[in-house]
């Protein structure tokens, strides 16, 4: 198929060219010769770590890498020392990988707290009222996979804080589009797949533990996740041991043996990012989220949440009265300009690489179809 405009980054992002050329030379030249060569990529690794921590405004010790967001929520979700009676809010019509962990802990005696959705996003009054004594943790999405609504990160932890709950972040649809400081804004816990706004390979993502809270996670004791882990290998016989201390850092959730060709990927692609510039991605998304929601209310579309001051995001979501979303959305792909329609919406993505063109024909399509 034809693609004419590709809006569709909340769904997957395209694998630019500086990603695919490392992970061919990767493919190509080191992984063919194995452990002669691989030494070669195993640098892009501790790369990707130094960027994702620059990306994230945090410690490169505060970051780990994992192969989608809802490992990273798991790691938390199974982690932490949960007594009966603790409570976890979490947000109506949010995405299932930041939910069903959160509920698979009700055999422990967790209880869920639910925040309601209303006009396509979150109220800070509703998150308090949702947030209780046995609030052990809030989990919440930076950014509504569905509507685009972006939630107040800074006034959720406030609201957390002031009763001693702990903040765990779902931001695959945030992180790389939007800047977000993780010094400034007191996140316990943070996690994204890196294969939307990020543009990395699929099957690699990002997470984000705080060092004070590094200690109350319960991890899996991958080899990798051990100070001295290679140092026990080549001392010899006699000097063999599994005595071992954990990392200190972040790293000691990353397991064993890791996706060195999707990490190759990753690294060119944070890379890339982060030669063009956090602020500069958001500028220019901002500007063509905006025209989107102007010129589609023009054409008698509702747009899904409010994207006025900072509630906006990559997504743009609408309906059409007129039109079935899910007809519109088959019309749009049908005809090359690739949307997507997840809960009853045709939800628009564009990103920083996103042409002027490719709006205008995404435009011309929606107008042609709701003109029927």
């Amino acid at each position: 198929m034809t693609v004419r405009a590709y809006l569709d980054y909340a769904g997957l992002g395209r694998l630019r060219e500086p990603a695919r050329s490392a992970m061919r030379v990767a493919l190509d030249e080191v992984l063919p010769e194995g452990s002669a060569e691989v030494g070669r990529i195993f640098p892009a690794r501790r790369l990707a770590r130094a960027t994702a921590a620059e990306l994230l405004d945090c410690s490169p010790d505060e970051v780990a890498f994992v192969p989608n967001t809802s490992t990273g929520i798991h790691l938390v979700a199974d982690g932490l020392d949960w007594r009966p009676g603790d409570e976890v809010v979490v947000f109506e019509r949010d995405f299932p990988a930041n939910v069903h962990p959160w509920r698979a802990l009700r055999d422990r005696g967790v209880t869920l707290s639910w925040v309601p959705m209303r006009d396509g996003g979150y109220r800070l009054a509703d998150v308090e009222a949702a947030i209780g004594p046995a609030t052990r943790l809030v989990a919440v999405s930076h950014v509504n996979f569905a509507t685009g609504f972006r939630i107040d990160l800074d006034a959720v932890c406030a609201l957390a804080r002031a009763r001693g709950a702990l903040v765990c972040v779902d931001a695959v649809q945030s992180l790389g589009v939007l800047p977000l400081s993780l010094r400034r804004t007191p996140v316990d816990f943070l996690a994204a797949g890196a294969h939307k706004w990020l543009g990395g390979p699929m099957g690699t993502g990002v997470f984000f533990c705080r060092a004070t809270r590094l200690a109350s996670l319960r991890v899996p004791g991958g080899w990798f996740g051990f100070s001295g882990a290679n140092d026990m290998l080549s001392k010899g016989a006699g000097h063999f041991s599994y005595d071992l201390a954990p990392l200190p850092t972040a790293a000691r959730v990353e397991g064993g043996m890791y996706d060195v060709l999707g990490m190759v990927g990753l690294a060119a692609a944070l890379a890339e990012l982060r030669q063009v510039g956090i602020f500069e991605v958001a500028a220019r998304v901002r500007h063509l989220t905006q025209w989107l929601c102007a010129e589609l209310a023009e054409l008698g579309c509702a747009i899904s949440a409010n994207t006025d001051g900072d509630s906006w995001s990559g997504i743009v979501s609408f309906v059409h009265p007129g039109v079935a979303s899910v007809r519109l959305a088959e019309e749009l792909v049908a005809g090359g300009v690739h949307v997507s329609q997840p809960d009853g919406q045709v939800r628009v993505a564009p990103h920083y690489w996103t042409e002027d063109v490719e709006v205008r024909r995404l435009l011309a399509a929606v107008a042609n179809c709701v003109s029927l």
